[in-house]
């Protein structure tokens, strides 16, 4: 078993889809790996870190699709990738993104469609990387605005905290309301789900009712919303709920929820956040993959396990098809 690792297309994109030690650990399973020159530089790893771990460092992306059985990626094929592929190697990756691609019989494992079940919790690429994408994009908030997070009460005077919201409580809204909370923002958190009442009160946040929001809107000096995610998040914040919000206040959208016609100075849109912190994301991402690899490959026999019988294999599976 060969597996490759190439260096990702899309823009803007830092992480590698396999860390040095992830490497180390293929090639003591008795997986050889190339790495394509320079894939992991943008995540702050060195060729010669993989190299030291036993993998083989190639020029070519074109020529490690052509020798590789697998490849890890972040991202699905993308752009002239596609050419590189008629060999066909097994492909794991998100496919969140990816609506049609050539046509070429493709086989792959899309690592976004890893079921919510507990045995899957160690390969779930999306909530590893939105944990981080909500550590981020609270960060973002907090270097951006203009004001201070906590109270301070000091001789020329008091400083009320940040009011901040959260809107919408799934992995990334939760570390984005923890983040905020950590740093002394007064933290308020919404979500139509009745459970995140008391996800809200385990990070420090206050929960208000949905309903509530938009007569409040104009009331905090940050608001992230993250409910859901780009292409398949709901709409919170339609044009006359943003004209609400005061000019100096500050919008992150992280998941897709302010309407797209929206155009403003406070405004921002946060797109792939977990690329920001390219190093720890990678080995999250990379560990997601090793776990995986691990369920689908055989050792004693070398090949792939296809078992459908397997919900987490019969879920991630996209191969034979034309389009997603």
């Amino acid at each position: 078993m060969l597996i490759g690792v190439i260096k990702e297309q899309t823009k803007g994109e830092k992480r590698v889809a396999a860390t040095p030690d992830i490497v180390a650990e293929l090639i003591a399973d008795g997986i050889e790996v190339w790495v394509e020159k320079g894939a992991g530089k943008s995540a702050g790893y060195s060729d010669e870190s993989y190299a030291l771990r036993g993998a083989k460092i190639e020029n070519s992306a074109h020529k490690i699709c052509s020798a590789a059985n697998m490849l890890f990626k972040i991202w699905a094929p993308f752009g002239a990738e596609w050419r590189y592929l008629k060999h066909s190697p097994i492909i794991l990756a998100d496919f969140s993104h990816l609506r049609r691609w050539p046509n070429m019989p493709i086989r792959a494992f899309a690592l976004n469609k890893i079921p919510r079940i507990s045995r899957a919790q160690n390969m779930d690429i999306l909530s590893s990387q939105s944990n981080l994408a909500g550590y981020k994009v609270a960060l973002h908030a907090l270097n951006t605005v203009n004001r201070s997070a906590p109270l301070m009460i000091t001789a020329a005077g008091t400083l009320p905290p940040l009011k901040v919201l959260v809107w919408g409580l799934g992995v990334a809204g939760l570390q984005a309301a923890a983040t905020l909370k950590r740093n002394g923002a007064k933290v308020y958190a919404s979500d139509i789900r009745h459970e995140t009442v008391e996800q809200a009160a385990s990070v420090g946040a206050i929960f208000i009712p949905p309903e509530n929001i938009v007569s409040k809107i104009a009331e905090f000096d940050i608001i992230i919303t993250t409910a859901g995610n780009d292409g398949h998040a709901p709409l919170l914040i339609d044009c006359k709920t943003f004209s609400q919000i005061p000019s100096a206040n500050l919008v992150f959208d992280l998941s897709g929820n302010v309407k797209r016609e929206i155009v403003a100075q406070n405004l921002f849109r946060v797109h792939n956040a977990a690329s920001d912190v390219a190093n720890s994301a990678s080995q999250l991402f990379a560990r997601n993959l090793y776990n995986f690899f691990r369920l689908i490959y055989d050792f004693p026999s070398q090949n792939i396990n296809f078992d459908f019988n397997d919900e987490i294999i019969k879920q991630t599976y996209i191969g034979e098809m034309r389009n997603v």
